[in-house]
């Protein structure tokens, strides 16, 4: 491994673990207080690594195969899957986190849709619903 990939790893490395280690509090209304882990961001990421958000990105989506890019794959998608798992533990509301992860070029197909829900039961559920 080169200088400047050691470098862009250890720099990753570096930032996810102070995410990690790092803890915000917070006033509660009823007068506690909360701590709440730094969030994994990708504009964090990018001040990390001494890019722009654009340039992470960039290389995400790259057809380049270089190791400098597969590290930033690899830590875009870590960003991606943290704000999704906030969203399904109720950390973050999923609107708030799908509008991240599409800003990311990454929307997996999740697409709006006219919030119609469809139920289908079997007959035997079916005649208890009645």
């Amino acid at each position: 491994m080169n200088r400047k990939t050691e470098r862009m790893t250890e720099a990753i490395g570096a930032y996810f673990a102070a995410c990690d280690a790092t803890r915000e509090r917070r006033e509660l209304k009823n007068g506690g207080t909360e701590e709440r882990q730094i969030p994994y961001t990708l504009f964090g990421l990018a001040r990390a690594v001494q890019l722009t958000p654009e340039e992470v990105l960039a290389a995400f989506h790259t057809e380049a195969r270089s190791k400098e890019n597969a590290i930033l794959r690899d830590a875009v998608l870590r960003v991606a899957a943290y704000t999704l798992e906030r969203a399904l533990l109720g950390e973050l509301n999923y609107q708030s986190a799908l509008e991240a992860i599409r800003s990311m070029g990454l929307s997996g197909g999740a697409e709006k849709t006219d919030g119609a829900l469809e139920i289908v039961l079997d007959d035997a559920a079916g005649r208890y619903s009645k």
